[in-house]
C-alpha cells in the first residue's frame, strides 16, 4: 500500500522518540531511591560521610557501635 522508503524517516523519528522516552523513564525511576551524602546512626549518632550520594543499604554497619539503623542527614 505505502511506499516503504517514504515511511523510513517517520519510523526513524518514532524510534528516536521512543528511545528518548525510555531514557527519561529510567532516570525518573532512579530518583525513587533515596540517596544522601551523609547517614547518621540512630543508636550512637555517628555520621558516616560518602563522596557521592548513596542509598541507606550501603551505610551499615556503624563503625562505632555496629548498628544497622541509619537515617539521612
Amino acid at each position: 500500500m505505502y511506499d516503504e522508503e517514504a515511511l523510513k524517516p517517520i519510523r526513524a523519528q518514532l524510534e528516536s522518540a521512543r528511545d528518548q522516552l525510555d531514557r527519561a523513564l529510567a532516570r525518573l525511576k532512579s530518583f525513587d531511591e533515596v540517596r544522601f551524602l551523609r547517614w547518621r546512626c540512630t543508636d550512637c549518632g555517628y555520621i558516616k560521610h560518602f563522596t557521592r550520594p548513596m542509598p541507606a543499604e550501603v551505610a551499615p554497619p556503624c563503625p562505632k557501635c555496629d548498628s544497622k539503623s541509619f537515617v539521612a542527614v
